[in-house]
């Protein structure tokens, strides 16, 4: 029943990833650009046909050693596969423009979910068994477009060219008996019906050798995201690896990851092997099959070359329809392995909120200054950090949060701005004027320009920049404003943290909460910043965590966490203002 369940839940989930943009604000430029590829593949069909009756004249021509119908033949021949090359290259760059264009509704909806209420960082904090996100937004998103139209086309294809030659197949059956030895019987549409058996039989062998594809080929992509994750771990780590001379442990971890993926992708190959030399000899097979049926009847003369070669053809075309999922077995199982991930990811994000839910039983408000009541902070495993904090700040407030290593004091922020889910209380904070600053600051790749401003987007001119550069002793880097750079490797961890408070200065928070902002930086240099803080921001609350004595200096009150659940507020004999 649960199984049942699973199935039509996922079932679902994938019947929305696939509608979801065909519905959507883009329905009416997405159906017209269908309905006209559609158009396309009726258009090739027909012309099939066409070169299908084209065959019977050819070989007429051939048989009877009429030169000048022969030309003819080949002059037809021209103009068929002039208009057919036309079609068939519209078709492609309507194909692929459609394409591009669902990939790119798609991509912005994933990217979106993903970024939206810091799911980001809640779905790896929760424990969800989402691997690699960035994977399946930027690869799995990408193969489900080009898979399910590669799939869906072909089957339209298939069924298209499947009823137009089985007309003809049906109707050439019917002036042709079948032979069995010496023996001759009138079995209506007899070619169509030893098609459709061949097929189906070939159908469910195929899938009884092949249909382990779909989980190797899910693990694949698991395991193919997991070693280049692991690679870009070290592309942004290469200092710490180099200082501690770990190149020999990292290789020996990408080595362990790397064959992790050509293990399984040894599976695949034997699966995939037996799949393959199936349909190479079903090929192969295929090719001889509609003369062998047909031979008796044109070796007694009664049939000609021309006929035979149509009848031949039109066989052909059937088996080759009514053997689509036997072609398409190898896609069929990749696309089925894509969706799988990309449904996973979508569940994961769609019961997130529900989960944290479930979690986290802290109530939030807005507020005009911040305050927390009754607040409790757990571990994951519910182990106590914090017990029945009470707290409330003004304007211009300083507060040292301080305490053993892993006693909850990051963990205390993390709450505050409302991405640690495992506590209870209630949190107020303002609307706006709230600034979070981490120990370890994001620099996007491109200016520095961006890299100041970043999350904001709003224009600042260059003096005011080269200014909080230089007030925060980075003045070198006044003349790079629109310089691109990989900044996180570019600048040292305490030059990083020198644009961190740049920021802060651009932004004027009334509400600052430093995570070891400055713990990178030697102490007369982090003294010089917080006075810097103090004397451009006299009245913004400060709340820092941090270890070292020399903060203690400038925060009116201190906040001493054990670790174990309590905690204790004191208050600083003298401040530096």
């Amino acid at each position: 029943m649960e199984q049942q369940a699973f199935t039509r839940a996922h079932a679902a989930r994938v019947w929305r990833l696939i509608y979801s943009y065909w519905t959507s604000e883009q329905k009416l430029s997405a159906w017209a650009l269908l309905l006209i590829v559609l158009g396309g593949n009726f258009a090739l069909v027909y012309m099939n046909v066409l070169f299908n009756e084209w065959q019977r004249g050819f070989g007429n021509s051939l048989q009877k050693y009429d030169a000048a119908a022969f030309w003819s033949s080949i002059a037809y021949f021209g103009w068929l596969a002039a208009i057919y090359i036309a079609i068939a290259g519209a078709r492609y760059y309507l194909r692929m423009w459609l394409r591009i264009r669902w990939r790119t509704w798609l991509t912005n909806r994933y990217q979106g979910a993903w970024l939206r209420n810091k799911a980001f960082y809640k779905l790896k904090l929760i424990g969800t068994q989402v691997d690699n996100p960035d994977q399946r937004i930027a690869d799995d998103l990408n193969n489900f477009t080009e898979q399910t139209m590669t799939l869906f086309f072909g089957l339209i294809n298939a069924v298209s060219t499947l009823a137009s030659f089985s007309v003809i197949l049906w109707g050439l059956s019917s002036t042709l008996p079948l032979t069995i030895g010496a023996a001759q019987y009138q079995i209506p549409g007899f070619l169509f019906w030893g098609a459709l058996v061949y097929a189906a039989t070939g159908t469910w062998l195929t899938h009884l050798i092949g249909r382990r594809l779909i989980p190797l080929n899910f693990q694949q992509e698991r395991v193919e995201a997991d070693y280049r994750f692991n690679l870009m771990r070290l592309r942004e780590n290469l200092e710490s690896v180099a200082l501690y001379g770990g190149e020999e442990v990292e290789n020996e971890r990408l080595r362990e990851r790397f064959h992790r993926v050509i293990d399984n992708f040894h599976r695949l190959i034997r699966t995939g092997f037996k799949v393959d030399m199936f349909n190479s000899g079903y090929s192969q097979v295929s090719v001889v099959v509609p003369y062998l049926v047909i031979a008796p009847v044109y070796f007694s003369q009664r049939l000609e070359f021309g006929l035979l070669t149509q009848t031949a053809g039109a066989f052909g075309r059937v088996q080759d329809s009514l053997s689509f999922f036997i072609d398409a077995y190898q896609n069929i199982a990749a696309w089925r392995a894509v969706t799988m991930r990309l449904t996973q990811f979508t569940a994961a994000v769609d019961e997130l909120d529900e989960r944290v839910t479930d979690i986290s039983q802290v109530v939030r408000a807005h507020a005009p200054q911040p305050s927390v009541q009754a607040l409790d902070i757990a571990r994951p495993d519910g182990e106590p950090l914090l017990n029945g904090l009470d707290l409330q700040l003004t304007a211009g407030d300083s507060l040292l949060i301080h305490g053993a290593s892993g006693s909850g004091k990051s963990t205390l922020l993390r709450t505050l701005a409302g991405v640690w889910p495992y506590a209870r209380g209630r949190i107020e904070l303002p609307s706006d004027g709230v600034l979070f600053v981490p120990q370890r600051p994001y620099l996007p790749i491109g200016t520095l320009r961006e890299a100041l401003l970043y999350p904001e987007r709003k224009p600042i001119d260059d003096e005011q920049l080269q200014q909080v550069l230089h007030d925060v002793r980075l003045e070198r880097l006044g003349t790079q404003l629109d310089t691109v750079e990989d900044w996180a490797q570019t600048l040292s961890g305490g030059e990083q943290q020198r644009i961190a408070f740049a920021r802060i200065l651009l932004r004027r928070p009334h509400w600052l909460f430093l995570d070891e902002a400055s713990s990178a930086l030697d102490e007369p240099s982090e003294q010089a910043l917080y006075q810097l803080l103090r004397e451009r921001l006299p009245h913004t609350a400060i709340v820092s965590v941090g270890h070292r004595s020399t903060l203690r200096a400038f925060h009116r009150n201190q906040l001493e966490l054990d670790g174990h659940g309590g905690w204790h507020i004191a208050h600083a004999a003298t401040v530096i203002a």
